[in-house]
């Protein structure tokens, strides 16, 4: 087995710089047979667009696809060849798919799918961008040998809104490793709620606002951050959420949700809605139906942190995520061998 690692881009303030080192570590721990393909990089500030900058990472996945096109030219896609993206939502699959029938070759074809048009929250749809990308979807589902995903939301979300056979979708997890992340186990923790999202209109920001203005006179001793307004690289954020005590989301759109976790890895207490991934990724005890209830909770825990903190639902259901984010390159290595 041979793989052509198809990175994303290498952005600080997204997990893809981290990513783009943890593949490749894992992959040869493993003693698997890989090579990178690299993208060319207009820019490494998202100022157009809402996870990736749109203008950006069109240029550096078409140059990505250029060099497997190239490959492909020199006979160096074999039957034993896998083409895995980081992001399975990469506008050029059907030229690669075009290379693979009209020339006859046998390479596989798939990767890790996050969001698409598929899901009404996502950015692509917000553009209106549904009208063609769900032709585009079902196109793309059609000839892939294999799709990861998160979890079993993300995979009935899928099945539900695009045409695709459930055999080619795998639940892997997403990589996140608490041991990689920086050291803040010296800093204090503060009366600190924090807001660890993007702040797009999927993500609810306003909610966290108001959830701000309901406690701030029964709450004075505490503050309500979010990190994108607090924090300006990705140290700081990982420092805040260190300080903090509370992490709110509010989110409409969540697949995985890495934010919430990362701040659980720093012993930050995780409450969220009890819908989307959050249902089988936390404890009940940390999740609430509507706004109501959520400020109810986030007052029970402001004022037990120390109790809550030490917990078994909550030490249990960190330790959980620890070990999901730990397999999911190893679970992703399992899948690439099966679909060979």
């Amino acid at each position: 087995m041979k793989i052509l690692n198809v990175p994303i881009e290498s952005l600080e303030e997204r997990y893809s710089a981290q990513w783009n080192t943890w593949f490749p570590s894992v992959f040869s721990n493993l003693g698997v047979d890989f090579e990178t393909i690299c993208g060319d990089t207009l820019t490494e500030k998202i100022s157009t667009g809402s996870f990736l900058d749109v203008y950006s990472t069109n240029y550096f996945k078409f140059s990505q696809l250029g060099k497997i096109i190239k490959l492909a030219y020199e006979k160096k896609l074999t039957k034993d060849t896998i083409v895995f993206f980081h992001d399975l939502w990469f506008p050029g699959l059907e030229a690669l798919q075009y290379v693979r029938q009209g020339a006859g070759l046998k390479f596989k074809l798939g990767g890790i799918l996050h969001a698409g048009t598929y899901d009404p929250y996502d950015f692509l749809s917000k553009r209106g961008m549904g009208s063609w990308g769900e032709h585009l979807e079902n196109s793309w589902f059609e000839f892939v040998d294999f799709v990861c995903v998160a979890t079993e939301f993300h995979k009935e979300l899928l099945i539900k809104n695009r045409r695709i056979n459930p055999k080619k979708i795998f639940i892997t997890g997403l990589p996140l490793y608490k041991s990689q992340l920086p050291d803040f186990s010296y800093v204090e923790k503060e009366n600190i709620v924090v807001f660890p999202h993007r702040l797009d209109s999927e993500k609810n920001p306003q909610l966290f606002d108001k959830l701000g203005n309901d406690l701030k006179r029964k709450y004075p001793q505490w503050s309500f951050l979010k990190t994108k307004q607090e924090t300006t690289t990705k140290e700081e954020y990982y420092k805040l959420l260190a300080k903090s005590k509370v992490a709110v989301s509010y989110a409409d759109q969540e697949t995985w949700g890495i934010a919430q976790q990362e701040a659980f890895f720093y012993d930050c207490i995780p409450i969220g809605p009890r819908r989307l991934s959050y249902v089988e990724l936390y404890p009940d005890c940390l999740l609430f139906g509507d706004y109501g209830e959520s400020v109810a909770l986030v007052e029970q825990v402001m004022d037990d942190w120390d109790s809550w903190s030490r917990s078994k639902s909550v030490t249990t259901g960190r330790e959980f995520l620890i070990l999901r984010g730990e397999q999911a390159i190893l679970n992703i290595v399992r899948v690439l061998r099966e679909v060979i």
